[in-house]
């Protein structure tokens, strides 16, 4: 039996203009609730804080949740605001984090390919697919949060095999990242496809690994039927 995993964001859908609109929204919330944080933080500051608090905190480096958390609890300290407005300011950013749009070609593969072989989601990021009511399409979805490493890394792959219940060797990975996604899979032992929506040249400064190459989730069915 074989297995898929997919990738979330460029992926399954645009994130173009997605984080933009989250943190406008969250400074929208923190002017509205909490000024005296959106005074003493704005954008580029608040940028600067999180740097600092990455530089701070090198475990945090896979954990963007935490990361984002953690800056806003520093930044409410610092200007007496409660502890809780960290966690709202979160929940703000994380809602409008979610409101994502599908490609047209995700929901179709989606359709047709969860009950042909196991589906596993697999991403860097802290997009939640059963937030997004895409979870029963996966038999399991697994982010760097949780995995405390990240794609091109091996236990990401190693979580998404484990997942699907299935040896590396089985596990089909697609995402549109060629050093994340496709060099980290194929590294590993898995069969990669690289999910190049734009038609893009491999990039000149990323060695080539043995990959296939797909523009759109449609192409996929065939593709995996062909081995």
């Amino acid at each position: 039996m074989y297995a898929l995993s997919l990738d979330l964001d460029e992926t399954l859908w645009r994130l173009d203009g997605v984080l933009q609109r989250a943190e406008e929204e969250t400074v929208a919330f923190l002017r509205a609730h909490y000024p005296a944080i959106a005074e003493q933080y704005p954008p580029e500051r608040m940028r600067v804080l999180r740097d600092q608090v990455a530089e701070e905190s090198p475990e945090l480096l896979y954990n963007v949740t935490a990361l984002r958390i953690r800056t806003f609890e520093r930044a409410a300290a610092s200007v007496g605001a409660p502890k809780r407005a960290a966690e709202e300011a979160f929940e703000v950013f994380l809602d409008a984090r979610h409101r994502i749009e599908l490609y047209p070609d995700a929901l179709p593969l989606l359709e047709q390919l969860h009950q042909r072989l196991p589906l596993v989601a697999l991403t860097n990021g802290n997009a939640d697919v059963h937030r997004l009511a895409l979870g029963h399409y996966f038999v399991a979805a697994y982010s760097a949060v949780h995995v405390g490493a990240a794609k091109p890394s091996r236990p990401m792959f190693e979580a998404a095999s484990r997942g699907a219940g299935v040896p590396m060797e089985r596990l089909i990975h697609v995402g549109d990242d060629p050093i994340s996604d496709v060099t980290g899979a194929a590294q590993h032992g898995l069969r990669a496809i690289w999910l190049n929506r734009s038609g893009a040249a491999w990039p000149a400064d990323v060695p080539r690994v043995d990959h296939e190459e797909i523009q759109s989730l449609d192409q996929l069915p065939p593709l995996i039927d062909r081995r």
